[in-house]
């Protein structure tokens, strides 16, 4: 369950092991979206761990038709780490469960709040409204 992916920490992006695991389907404004939690240690802190929301939208999902891999929606993404609540440098298996405990917690409305602020500082408000 565990893969390589890029865990972005002050600025640095370097490659490293983490778990993303997709926990909620919820919808807002008219679309459906999935969101799933990236879990990883921090790159300059290896026995912390932080997450990252990432939401994808399944509106336009055809579960019938072949992938594409050129139009693969990388999703709307969100640092949570600041929110999170957590013993830093306690031990990965205490941490990864509290984190996905927290994660259990979060609200329809929360995730929507997440969604959209995800969506603010990708710049997608901006050129939906230019539609």
């Amino acid at each position: 369950m565990s893969e390589t992916h890029d865990h972005e920490h002050a600025g640095h992006e370097e490659e490293g092991f983490g778990v993303a695991l997709g926990f909620r389907i919820f919808e807002a404004d008219g679309g459906i979206y999935m969101a799933e939690a990236e879990v990883s240690s921090y790159v300059d802190d290896p026995n912390s761990l932080g997450a990252t929301l990432v939401f994808h939208s399944l509106t336009e999902l055809d579960p019938t038709s072949a992938p594409d891999e050129d139009d693969e929606e990388l999703g709307w993404r969100i640092d949570i780490d600041d929110e999170l609540t957590r013993t830093e440098g306690s031990p990965m298996r205490e941490q990864f469960h509290g984190i996905l405990r927290q994660l259990a917690g979060l609200s329809e409305d929360d995730l929507r709040a997440y969604l959209t602020q995800a969506r603010e500082e990708s710049g997608m408000e901006e050129e939906e409204s230019a539609e």
